[in-house]
């Protein structure tokens, strides 16, 4: 008999407070070994989307401590030129044949971050270029996904990622989960893999990527992976690709899905969002709102947020509560 189980995502629950000794959240240390001897002093990643992450966007990201990860979507030796202009950052493949080609010219650049990013990471596909990057370079930090289960992950794991990317249809522009009927509350999708990840004493480090609204939505993501990949908070800032667009003396730049510049594809949507200015000012106060919510938990550091916390389940009343209301007479 099929079993149907609850799924939640960040809006379905609050973290409950606990005592905290931190005197302020300076004190935080929002540092993350991601693996392979990279570490970054915070726990944001821009997302390797075409309309998100290229060299501007990685040098900031660099400048602020996280990293970015360059999209796929451009000629080999673009994405090599690109590649070796940028400060720090990874870069993606696919898995098709003509993928090799693109991670060996990476490789040979120096690169030695790669995501085999894929919409459906649980595949035969995607678990044989994993295989095939590892054993051809073991030497790199091997980000692979994205998955929404547990077994999903541990495979991708097994295949040789050291980074597993867990998020199936959480993303403001993804259309997965309306046009396939797949996907897992971005939530309990993390939740299943931390799980899975502690009672396997399997050693990889999880990236929760989409679902991400505001500061609250990290802390919450990050008491069950080490960090988070935002496109949409980023999207529309000075450094993310593409020119300003006026409309209606409101001035905007273009938000495309991984998927929507594909002719063939139907799993994202294209949008204007309005423009931001610099992702400095964005990150900075993600980071305020992340710090915050650690010394709520009494966590100086990631580590620390992750052990045992305690969530409560709210009804939609208590989601409204939890958003600025007034009473108008």
């Amino acid at each position: 008999m099929t079993q149907i189980r609850q799924g939640l995502t960040f809006d379905d629950v609050l973290l409950i407070p606990k005592h905290s000794d931190l005197k302020s959240r300076s004190e935080v240390d929002m540092g993350v070994d991601l693996g392979k001897g990279i570490r970054l002093s915070m726990p944001i990643i821009s997302a390797n989307m075409k309309s998100v992450s290229e060299q501007r966007m990685a040098d900031a990201m660099h400048g602020l401590g996280g990293l970015a990860i360059l999209h796929r979507f451009m000629d080999i030796k673009e994405n090599v030129a690109m590649w070796r202009r940028c400060k720090h950052a990874g870069a993606s493949i696919g898995v098709k044949k003509e993928d090799l080609e693109r991670l060996e010219a990476l490789t040979a650049a120096g690169c030695r971050i790669i995501c085999v990013d894929v919409a459906h990471g649980d595949s035969d596909a995607c678990v044989r270029m994993v295989e095939e990057v590892h054993k051809r370079h073991p030497e790199v930090l091997l980000i692979a996904g994205n998955v929404a289960t547990a077994d999903g992950a541990l495979r991708l794991h097994k295949a040789g990622a050291d980074v597993i990317k867990v998020g199936i249809g959480p993303g403001s522009l993804c259309t997965t989960r309306i046009e396939t009927g797949h996907g897992v509350p971005q939530l309990t999708a993390l939740m299943d893999v931390h799980e899975a990840r502690r009672s396997s004493g399997a050693k990889f480090t999880v990236i929760a990527d989409g679902g991400i609204k505001a500061a609250g939505d990290i802390v919450k993501a990050l008491c069950f992976s080490e960090a988070v990949m935002i496109g949409n908070l980023l999207a529309g800032t000075e450094e993310a690709p593409g020119e300003i667009v006026a409309v209606n003396e409101q001035r905007y730049k273009q938000y495309n899905g991984s998927s929507t510049h594909k002719a063939n594809h139907v799993e994202g949507v294209s949008t204007l969002v309005q423009y931001k200015g610099n992702a400095e000012h964005i990150i900075t106060k993600l980071m305020e709102g992340v710090r915050s919510g650690c010394s709520y938990q009494g966590a100086h550091s990631i580590l620390d947020l992750q052990k045992d916390p305690n969530f409560i389940m709210i009804s939609h009343a208590g989601l409204a509560e939890s958003h600025p209301h007034v009473t108008r007479r």
